[in-house]
């Protein structure tokens, strides 16, 4: 059975990246979405089930594949852990300079950087989890549902039509038809199961 990810074997795996771009004498830049963002920069995520990152053209360099084939198979994680799926639901709206930050350098403790990974700000990752919100998969949806309410903690939201907004900034056509959104929205604002201080990015 494969293992979850966590952060600390996951920022183990970013070194390893970074260390390999090193020997292949070039510099990779990826942003990382999801939970994966989630566990990486907040206070209120610790596992993640995969690494969904925006698409960095095909096919990825011999050096990075067997990196990250390699990781999968000495943490008994899937072979697919490090993937680009996601870049199919990302917004056209969104922009670098403004919707994305650094979240770090790999590898670590290191004067050379091989690896630079970046986090969406909190407003842009509200927006794709308000677009994505999965109400009818029980557990996912909880998950989805407690990201959201942290989510809008860290921005300060408090009222359902903001929490749109933010959504529409990003995916109109999603805003346009956000029954679902705002009935999650509106009892997730009631105050149920959001951790007590969240915070992100850390």
């Amino acid at each position: 059975m494969a293992r979850a990810l966590d952060r600390e074997k996951l920022l183990a795996a970013f070194d390893e990246i970074g260390r390999a771009a090193i020997v292949a004498g070039t510099r990779l830049s990826i942003a990382v979405f999801g939970g994966s963002a989630l566990m990486l920069a907040s206070n209120f995520r610790f596992s993640t089930e995969d690494v969904d990152i925006a698409e960095i053209g095909q096919p990825w360099p011999s050096w990075l594949a067997d990196a990250v084939e390699r990781i999968a198979s000495s943490n008994d994680w899937p072979v697919g852990w490090l993937n680009d799926a996601v870049t199919f639901h990302l917004s056209p709206l969104a922009s670098k300079d403004r919707d994305l930050t650094l979240f770090g350098n790999f590898p670590r403790r290191s004067e050379t950087a091989g690896l630079s990974v970046l986090v969406p700000t909190a407003r842009y990752l509200l927006a794709l989890k308000l677009k994505a919100l999965r109400i009818s998969d029980f557990d996912k949806g909880a998950l989805d549902m407690s990201d959201v309410a942290n989510l809008l903690k860290v921005l300060g939201i408090t009222d359902v039509e903001e929490a749109i907004a933010v959504l529409a900034a990003y995916f109109p056509k999603s805003a346009s038809d956000a029954d679902k959104q705002r009935f999650v929205l509106k009892r997730l604002l009631s105050g149920a199961g959001s951790h007590d201080a969240p915070h992100y990015p850390r």
